[in-house]
């Protein structure tokens, strides 16, 4: 208990204190009824909330890339441009983006699919890897993937090597930026909550969704945290006062 509430006061948020609570307590301290009360306390002064309230229109930021013609524009802003799109066509975290690698890439007529063959923050025994798969666009040629499998994610700056996540989140948060999505409220991150909540929005059913982004059959990861409504234009008090 004083450890925890050590931590409390050092800012530790309601989640990180029951990562805590579950790594030092075993099965008999855990149903300890102080700690019960201690993280009802917690929760009650220091809510664990979704990072975004809402999200932002994939649709907007597409039309923006569909605007960057892919022979016209620079090394730099086409590695920019196709981990956005793997990004938003995925739905997957940008951790898993990094890992793909060319050996494993299959091209077919209609799409291109790769699994991913390394540990990811989901993987487990008797659990498959993931395999993303992106439908070739033949009507939108700048958003299709097409004639980009021969790529890995990789720096396009000496020293070269492979792309981290932070540096795919940068790439993807300088096209936001392009767009007209707010950066200083959304990350390269957030392009799995915008994506998976656009599915939603449209139509297509949980299982095939969580399917494409990772999650397992009893997950509620997705209407907790990820499904999201759009940004509004505007909002209630500006609706009211500039009326």
């Amino acid at each position: 208990m004083e450890f925890l509430t050590e931590r409390f006061h050092k800012a530790a948020s309601y989640s990180s204190l029951n990562t805590y609570r579950s790594a030092i307590a075993g099965p008999d301290l855990a149903q300890d009824f102080r700690l019960h009360r201690f993280s009802r306390g917690v929760y009650m002064l220091r809510p664990s909330l979704p990072k975004y309230q809402h999200t932002w229109d994939p649709g907007v930021v597409l039309n923006c890339l569909k605007q960057l013609k892919n022979s016209e524009i620079s090394l730099e802003l086409l590695t920019q441009k196709t981990v956005t799109l793997l990004a938003l066509a995925t739905g997957q975290r940008l951790q898993t983006l990094t890992l793909i690698e060319i050996p494993f890439i299959c091209r077919s007529d209609t799409k291109i699919e790769t699994a991913i063959p390394k540990r990811i923050k989901t993987s487990a025994r008797n659990k498959p890897q993931p395999v993303l798969s992106l439908p070739f666009l033949n009507s939108d040629p700048e958003i299709c993937v097409k004639g980009r499998e021969e790529s890995i994610l990789i720096t396009y700056k000496k020293p070269i090597h492979n792309a981290t996540t932070q540096t795919v989140s940068r790439w993807i948060k300088i096209i936001l930026g392009k767009s007209g999505v707010d950066i200083t409220k959304f990350s390269g991150y957030s392009t799995r909550h915008a994506s998976t909540s656009a599915a939603s929005r449209k139509g297509l059913n949980f299982d095939t969704i969580r399917l494409a982004a990772g999650w397992s059959a009893n997950s509620k990861i997705f209407a907790t945290v990820y499904n999201r409504p759009l940004l509004p234009p505007q909002s209630f008090d500006e609706a009211v006062l500039r009326s």
